[in-house]
């Protein structure tokens, strides 16, 4: 009998033990903003069209842009997206006509894609789908954009 108590308190023991340290190095869930608090914030510029996404309070997490036509080094029909805050999250945009796609995944912040291009017919509306990802969850917003 004595000989099954110790071995049933070396096994609680071990599982205590086991227990204890993955409960230490779980992430809080308060520390990873949800999809939820993530605001995305269509604006117009002279020479196309930005995104921005914001974290709740303003922060800015980052953009995704849209070009209609060459502006010094930019080129036309273009878009990239930009992640500008190390938040675990990333930001997509996509261009709904021809499936063009621009994306942070996989790049730690700060980063800014390469422009993705295409010639497309001018003065056509097009959708540009903008997204906040991390995992297989996202929070997306559609924009017109013009050729």
């Amino acid at each position: 009998m004595n000989r099954v108590r110790k071995r049933l308190g070396v096994v609680l023991g071990t599982a205590t033990v086991f227990a204890g340290t993955a409960l230490v190095s779980a992430e809080p869930a308060a520390a990873i903003p949800s999809l939820g608090e993530f605001s995305l914030t269509p604006t117009w510029l002279d020479s196309g069209r930005n995104v921005m996404v914001n974290l709740s309070g303003g922060v800015l997490a980052g953009y995704a842009e849209w070009r209609q036509d060459p502006r010094g080094s930019d080129p036309g029909d273009a878009m990239r997206v930009h992640d500008l805050n190390a938040d675990g999250y990333g930001i997509e945009a996509t261009l709904t006509h021809d499936g063009r796609k621009a994306t942070t995944r996989g790049h730690n912040a700060t980063y800014h894609s390469p422009w993705t291009t295409g010639d497309l017919l001018e003065d056509r509306p097009y959708l540009m789908r903008v997204c906040v990802v991390r995992g297989t969850a996202e929070k997306c917003t559609e924009v017109q954009v013009t050729s």
